[in-house]
């Protein structure tokens, strides 16, 4: 990565990388002997290997360092810019919370509000809430206020905010170091978030011979991990599309396989080194890749597990846009230095007037961690806009004032009539309660076990029937029945 990087902007290109370890900075302090490959003892020769294939000598290229926070120069976006797909990565939303989120980026637009930092994301989803705005669950809304919480905590929310990255300033050598947020590994998506304002800003150039922009995201099995399909599809546009616009993107990760499928069809480029495996479920991903090549070989697989240090596969496409066999390549050691390098020397890399522009709040953003932990739901808006409160009144003052103005009237006595009509509500009260329960237990519970019995077998309601058939004839039929009686009793 280091290598490529150096050498697409020693070409001209714009390039922006992302170091999450922090040993991919060393871009503006040259290689030191110690750097160099065992195998090349004469060092450094006026025409080495390396000199062959193309110019060499240990220098260094000028590069901005970029930060998450004030350690370099700040690297922030605005909300609008991000988008709620990728914002919604970075919080782990589910599909639900997720939808809440692009209807509150949907109403910011539609309402003209301002989208710039967590702080105005929380004032509207809370206007959402409040003004009843359909869609909106209040308990989906209470866990997206609860994790832009957590990442105010957590430092993330200085990604966001004014003033926001501004492309033109993203000449020559770029390198976001992110080795100081290794403890949330979420940082390491902030790439998509450069990818997607390139996408978004720059104008279509066609089919050009080189690219004017290169953007390398290292550590890439971190942005998709346990990602949902709304990124990957955003990402799959992004690919097939910004090629147009002259942005070639690089993806860096420790096993190909981590990448999802739709992403790895559009990367024409693959570059591998030696892959360990150690496991029979690594072996089987390890043979699907390899079958991924034309021309591969039989022993393909084996020859991936057992490539010698600074030696890759290389595949790229040819003028037809056909993928070509795989060839065994030397990648020699870059110009600038792989050491980890101090901070101030970073710094002093980094264009002052870059670091003056954007480590300087223009408008400090509210910060949302005095905000309470769910929405105010109850709260109105005039509340929020109400003046402050007065002065408080001298507290001698106020029972002089009300006993001025209230006329000392004495509580009405009870009179015994009171007690007799309250006995007597009690006991109605009582008398209509035990009349519920024995009309309950004697009429509507019988009844109640009557009816479930009868419907358990079809056959018990025609017994019922026809039994309550005879009743209704013996009724109707009585003085008839009692004389028929009366004359089987003479006889």
């Amino acid at each position: 990565m280091q290598l490529l990087a150096e050498q697409l902007a020693g070409s001209g290109i714009r390039v922006f990388v992302s170091d999450v370890k922090g040993d991919a900075s060393g871009f503006c302090v040259p290689c030191a002997e110690t750097e160099v490959p065992d195998e090349d003892p004469q060092w450094p020769p006026e025409l080495s290997e390396r000199n062959m294939l193309a110019p060499f000598k240990p220098h260094a290229i000028r590069a901005a360092y970029w930060s998450v926070g004030p350690r370099f120069s700040t690297m922030r976006f605005s909300l609008q810019d991000t988008g709620s797909v990728l914002l919604s990565r970075l919080l782990s939303l589910n599909p639900t919370q997720e939808s809440h989120l692009a209807l509150a980026f949907s109403f910011a637009r539609k309402n003209g509000r301002a989208l710039d930092d967590l702080g105005q994301l929380q004032d509207v989803l809370d206007d959402m809430i409040q003004t009843g705005q359909r869609g909106m669950s209040p308990a989906s809304v209470s866990v997206i206020q609860r994790k832009l919480m957590a990442m105010e905590d957590s430092g993330l929310a200085r990604m966001f905010g004014k003033p926001s990255l501004a492309l033109s300033d993203l000449t020559g050598l770029n390198v976001l170091n992110l080795s100081d947020a290794r403890k949330d590994m979420s940082a390491s998506i902030a790439p998509a978030f450069v990818l997607n304002k390139l996408f978004n800003e720059l104008p279509e150039v066609g089919d050009s011979g080189r690219p004017r922009f290169a953007v390398f995201f290292d550590e890439a099995h971190y942005l998709f991990k346990d990602s949902n399909k709304s990124l990957r599809d955003l990402m799959v546009t992004m690919l097939k599309q910004i090629r147009s616009k002259g942005v070639a993107v690089f993806f860096i990760t420790q096993d190909a396989t981590d990448l999802p499928e739709e992403i790895l069809s559009q990367l024409s480029t693959k570059i591998i080194f030696s892959q360990k495996t150690l496991t029979e479920k690594g072996n089987s991903r390890l043979r699907a890749l390899a079958k991924s090549f034309p021309d591969a070989g039989e022993d393909f697989a084996e020859r991936l597990k057992s490539l010698p240090p600074g030696t890759a596969i290389a595949s790229s496409l040819d003028p037809e846009g056909n993928q070509t066999a795989p060839k065994e390549v030397k990648v020699f050691a870059p110009a600038s230095t792989m050491a980890v390098v101090p901070d101030d020397v970073l710094r002093k890399s980094t264009d002052p007037k870059l670091i003056a522009k954007y480590n300087k709040f223009e408008a400090k953003p509210r910060s949302i961690a005095s905000k309470p932990a769910a929405p105010m739901f109850l709260a109105s808006k005039s509340d929020a806009l109400k003046a402050p409160a007065q002065a408080p009144i001298k507290t001698e003052e106020v029972p002089s004032k009300r006993a001025e103005n209230e006329a000392p009237h004495k509580k009405p006595s009870k009179s015994i009539w009171d007690g007799i009509f309250g006995f007597l509500l009690k006991l109605l009260d009582f008398m209509l309660k035990a009349l519920g329960k024995i009309s309950g237990a004697l009429i509507i519970r019988p009844l109640q076990k009557l009816i479930r019995w009868m419907f358990k077998k079809p056959v018990r309601i025609i017994y019922v029937l026809l039994l309550l058939l005879v009743i209704y004839v013996l009724a109707v039929n009585w003085p008839l029945m009692s004389g028929f009686l009366r004359a089987l009793r003479f006889v």
